[in-house]
């Protein structure tokens, strides 16, 4: 025969379920008088913790042919003994505990067992502190029963984990020599895991489990994760989102350029020596291919170089994004430059480099009275024709000073209260009548204005539209008052040879 002494706690209180229960083991292990002064009860809020006020000790009797187990006490002291409390740091002496009065102990919180152990109900923070249980004076010196609770966190039986969801993959871009590069952002997700096992989960009394049982995945940046739970919220919304970068093959098909294909835009630029040009080529962006020649010569981008002989300076270069610089230019800097997007002659420039000293010589003297005449024709054109006026005026009904037909000419116009001749820079002016019925105009109101710009194709028409969210009626017309003046493109272009041609001659 086998004898095996086990010292375990047992619920002895049939009517309570999920009991916690503690009792001290009389053959522990003593390390020091600290140490051993309490048995230390971690706990959870709403849980019912049982203090023993005595040893328990099973003897297991093991024989060959039959098993049988026995429960059996160490020789207790058959003295009465009492409950007692004090705080935690132990500033205030001990007291009684307040047991509860019911006549039925089921209905109190506090109480205790006819083998005098102290039963907690709905364990809260008010009963966190050092209980003894010990009878006559002298008697707690022996530190046998003498407990300290303190609460512990409850698992909620939530398990948050960040994790990055993955968008498709961008299509296939800065492609060069059919290779390219695809992007994918991993957006931050904070998923949930609940343990089906926490008695939280059973009960489902908590606010975590109500919240993330119908949350299985939400954004790392949340406002309702912010509203609900502001400190997991702080963790998680400053983290960042990761681009993953992977080269590819599928580029989009690029269209080829034709041998002879015109460049979509042509410039020529005029730079005395030692000035400076930067110039980008239209219609490129950060993730066009853009490529600049100078006289069918590629120019690198990043690198800068020099067309003189023996200068280690830099004066032509093109930067990461593509644009132009020209540096204290001379004459080995002037030639024609050229610009391709994606395959595309998109810009042809040319550069003419003048001397100085050019623009100061004897003949630039001789002829300035020819240049005084130039100015005079083209102060009289730009008088004349360009700068144009407009009527400004608007009322209302058959009475307005501004409905159609409008007869004032230049000097009426003066006269008239309401009525305006503004300068307009752009020569296009306009009417607007605020009617959809032409036929009838009785309390429409008519209004005659100067447009800043013109339309696309220069042409003079009246129709629909629509205008401050009002369909309206209107006419564009170009020209002083819209009274026939000669065209300007006419004018100016005509003045504008003559003084090419004459800037020619003296040059």
């Amino acid at each position: 025969m086998v004898i095996i002494a086990v010292a375990i706690c047992i619920a002895t209180d049939g009517t309570l379920a999920n009991v916690n229960k503690y009792c001290r083991d009389k053959d522990r292990l003593i390390t020091s008088d600290e140490n051993d002064e309490y048995l230390l009860v971690g706990a959870t809020s709403n849980t019912t913790v049982i203090l023993a006020c005595r040893y328990w000790l099973f003897k297991l009797t093991l024989e060959v042919l039959d098993k049988s187990t026995t429960k059996s006490n160490e020789r207790e002291e058959s003295q009465p003994k009492i409950w007692y409390y004090q705080d935690r740091y132990q500033e205030s002496p001990a007291k009684e505990v307040e047991l509860g009065m019911d006549n039925n102990v089921s209905y109190s919180r506090i109480y205790t067992t006819p083998d005098l152990s102290l039963v907690i109900k709905d364990l809260s923070l008010i009963d966190v502190g050092i209980y003894r249980c010990h009878g006559k004076e002298g008697q707690e010196k022996e530190k046998k029963y003498n407990y300290r609770i303190e609460p512990e966190i409850r698992e909620e039986g939530v398990t948050l984990q960040v994790m990055s969801e993955w968008a498709p993959w961008s299509p296939c871009k800065q492609c060069v020599y059919d290779r390219g590069i695809k992007t994918s952002r991993g957006h931050c997700r904070l998923k949930r895991s609940i343990n089906s096992a926490s008695t939280t989960i059973e009960r489902n009394d908590s606010i975590v489990i109500r919240f993330f049982e119908r949350s299985p995945i939400l954004p790392c940046k949340s406002a309702l994760l912010q509203d609900e739970f502001p400190s997991i919220s702080r963790i998680v919304r400053y983290l960042p989102e990761f681009n993953l970068r992977e080269p590819c093959k599928k580029c989009p098909p690029v269209k080829k350029r034709r041998r002879g294909e015109r460049f979509r835009y042509v410039k020529r630029y005029v730079l005395a020596e030692g000035a400076h040009l930067a110039v980008t080529c239209p219609e490129s962006s950060t993730v066009s291919r853009v490529i600049w020649k100078k006289d069918a010569l590629a120019l690198k981008k990043g690198a800068g170089r020099s067309f003189r002989k023996a200068d280690r300076d830099v004066r032509v270069i093109v930067d990461t994004f593509s644009t132009l610089y020209l540096i204290d230019v001379s004459k080995d800097e002037q030639g024609n430059y050229t610009c391709y997007v994606d395959n595309v002659n998109m810009m042809r420039m040319k550069v003419i480099v003048i001397s100085k000293t050019r623009l100061l010589t004897q003949a630039f003297l001789r002829h300035s009275g020819y240049l005084g005449v130039i100015i005079v024709l083209t102060s009289f054109c730009y008088c004349a024709g360009i700068l144009r006026r407009c009527v400004s005026c608007r009322s209302r009904g058959e009475l307005g000073s501004c409905k159609d037909p409008f007869t004032m000419n230049s000097t009426q116009i003066a006269l008239e209260k309401g009525v305006d001749a503004v300068p307009c820079v752009s020569g296009w002016c306009g009417k607007i009548i605020e009617s959809q019925n032409l036929n009838n105009e009785y309390g429409t109101a008519t209004q005659r204005l100067c447009f800043q710009r013109g339309p696309d194709d220069n042409e003079e028409r009246c129709a629909y539209t629509v205008w401050n969210y009002k369909k309206v009626y209107m006419c564009l017309c170009y020209g002083d008052l819209c009274n026939g003046t000669m065209k300007t493109n006419v004018a100016s272009g005509l003045m504008i040879a003559i003084t090419a041609c004459l800037t020619r001659l003296l040059v």
